[in-house]
Order: structure tokens, then C-alpha cells, then sequence
């Protein structure tokens, strides 16, 4: 079926949130402060109750109206509702309160998934007894509570059967894209978050790995140690090539040392086999090797890029920038 988020609080005359003996169609309590259209309002209990079942377009699941920290039993042992550990779209969150699930240090929450941001993000509608009728939340999991404080344990998402197991899944990434384990360098401003306006330190030259991705955001890496976020320009993969035999992708100049600031060698000085290869046979031009030449690449060198040692000079097999050059044979 279509779904269509909610970002604005249920009107006069919605069912799904108003009691039975008020003519609407929940079990739960009435909420506090209470609502004067949708009487199951102020509470996260009759809220998500109510937006579960009006997903799925009707009441058919309506005695999800205990503790919002229960929800998760609730589901199981009376519906047979499938229970995940991440976010699902339409699916309710479960968050615990206290050490206990009796409610004696405190009832939880819940809160519906109404948008699928990132791995670590969500955005969510909800309600709170004794608080709002209604709001939308923006949620990441940088504590691992989804944004709840250290007084919450997330225990779980309740599957919408009318949606399914719908969540966030990263995508493939793309030839010479930085994902998590990846071992970089990292050399620039750091952030307390993937979004903050303002650097709150910096690192220079760092060998790391990284551990989160925020994919969208301004600063969109994190890394070891949690020591902030960064920009994808401060963050360089490092790429263990192995030595061995190599081919030239496009038509490669032949250096003196690794980096392009090093000068160019003249034809005369590769060995036999390079000045076969290269592309021109004046003894006085630019050694240049033609694309799809085959050399040994007798070291790698991290440096401005990945170059290779070579018995006629020193190549680039992938830039500063990620481009690749050479490929391994």
C-alpha cells in the first residue's frame, strides 16, 4: 500500500484516535493534557497505537495499549508481530525507562517511523502523556538510544505488516568510495556533530579507520576514537596495493620520484622495455608510457596520491582525488 507521513496532529473526527466511548475505535486512555479533537491525546501509548492501525487502514490491532515499554510483548504474544533491532518505516520504536519493564521506574516510550533518512538517522511523529499532543523528531543514534537520554534502553522496531521490513540499507558503493573499516588518513577540522556549523578542533595527517558515515551531511566521516566528524575532504583512503605487475589505464607520464612535483624523465633514460612502451621515440621528449603498458611495480609509495617504483621511473596508479590510473594484473 502507499504511505503518506504524518507531520501534522490527527484532526476532529479521526477514529484511530479517540476512545471507544467517545465512538472512535482505542482501547487506550484518554491523554493528559487532553486533547479536545482526539481524546487518546496527550500520550505515546494512544498515539502510536492509533497511527500503527491507521497505516494499515483499519483497527486491527487495537489492544496495543499497555506500557509503552511492554509494547514489544504486547506485539508478540497477542498479534505475532515481528520485532527487529532497527528503525522500519511505519514501525513502532520501543524504548525501555528504568531497569525494569514493570513501570514502577517508568512506563517508556513509542514512536512511529515516518521517514527512512540514513543508517543512523530517522524522522519520526509522536506524543507524550503529561507533554505534546503531537511533534515530529528528527532522530540520529550517535548514543545508541536514538536520541532518547541515558535514563532509555531502545529495545526494538514493531514491523507494520500493511509496509513490511522496510529500512534503511546502504547502497553499493562506488569504485574508490570511502566506507567503514576503511583504513584513511585523516588532516583537517573536526566537528561535534555531522552537521554543526562550526569546528570544535582539527587533526593533521592522521592514520585511522573509519567507523560511522553520514551520508548527506556536511561532515559525513567519523573515525576511531570518536574524535568528530569531518569533511570528505579531510579524509584520504589509504590503499594497500600490492607490488607486482600493473597496466596503465590511460597515457602515463614516468617521473623522478613520487608526486607530481617531481619532473618528468626524458625517453632516453627509461630501460629498453619502457622506451618500447612509450609513446614517443625521441630520446628527447617526455617519457611517457602508453595506455595499456604493462610494468612492475617494485614498491608502492603512499604519498600525494599511490605511486609505484618502477625499473624506468615512478608512476601514479591512483590519485589524491581517488581517480585510479593503473590497475593491478
Amino acid at each position: 500500500m502507499g504511505f503518506t507521513m504524518r507531520t501534522s496532529k490527527p484532526g476532529a473526527g479521526n477514529k484511530f484516535y479517540i476512545t471507544t466511548s467517545k465512538g472512535g475505535y482505542s482501547h487506550c486512555i484518554q491523554g493528559k493534557p487532553t486533547d479536545s479533537q482526539c481524546n487518546v491525546l496527550a500520550n505515546c501509548v494512544g498515539y502510536a497505537c492509533g497511527r500503527f492501525n491507521e497505516i494499515i487502514g483499519s483497527m486491527k490491532y487495537p489492544y496495543l495499549n499497555c506500557n509503552a515499554e511492554n509494547f514489544i510483548e504486547r506485539a508478540k504474544n497477542t498479534y505475532g508481530l515481528q520485532v527487529v533491532s532497527y528503525p522500519t518505516l511505519g514501525g513502532i520504536m520501543v524504548w525501555q525507562k528504568g531497569d525494569t519493564l514493570s513501570g514502577s521506574d517508568g512506563a517508556g516510550h513509542v514512536a512511529i517511523v515516518e521517514r527512512l533518512d540514513s543508517a543512523n538517522q530517522i524522522y519520526t511523529s509522536e506524543s507524550g502523556y503529561g507533554s505534546s499532543a503531537f511533534w515530529n523528531s528528527v532522530r540520529n543514534n550517535s548514543n545508541g538510544r536514538w536520541g532518547l537520554g541515558s535514563g532509555y534502553k531502545f529495545r526494538g522496531c514493531i514491523i507494520n505488516p500493511a509496509i513490511g521490513d522496510v529500512h534503511w540499507v546502504d547502497p553499493e558503493p562506488t569504485p574508490g568510495e570511502i566506507k567503514i573499516g576503511d583504513e584513511v588518513i585523516i588532516n583537517g577540522a573536526l566537528y561535534v556533530s555531522s552537521n554543526a556549523t562550526s569546528p570544535a578542533g582539527s587533526v593533521s595527517n592522521r592514520k585511522t579507520r573509519v567507523t560511522r558515515i553520514a551520508k548527506g551531511s556536511k561532515h559525513p566521516y567519523n573515525t576511531t576514537g570518536d574524535l568528530g566528524w569531518m569533511d570528505a575532504s579531510s579524509v584520504r583512503l589509504v590503499n594497500n596495493y600490492p607490488t607486482g605487475n600493473y597496466k596503465t589505464l590511460y597515457n602515463m607520464n614516468v617521473r623522478t620520484g613520487a608526486g607530481t612535483n617531481n619532473p618528468v624523465k626524458k625517453v632516453k633514460d627509461l630501460t629498453a622495455d619502457g622506451k618500447r612502451n612509450a609513446t614517443s621515440t625521441n630520446p628527447e621528449a617526455n617519457a611517457v608510457y602508453k595506455t595499456g603498458t604493462i610494468f612492475t611495480a617494485l614498491q608502492i609509495i603512499n604519498n600525494n596520491g599511490v605511486w609505484a617504483k618502477t625499473p624506468s621511473g615512478y608512476v601514479c596508479i591512483q590519485g589524491e582525488s581517488g581517480t585510479k590510473y593503473c590497475s593491478k594484473i
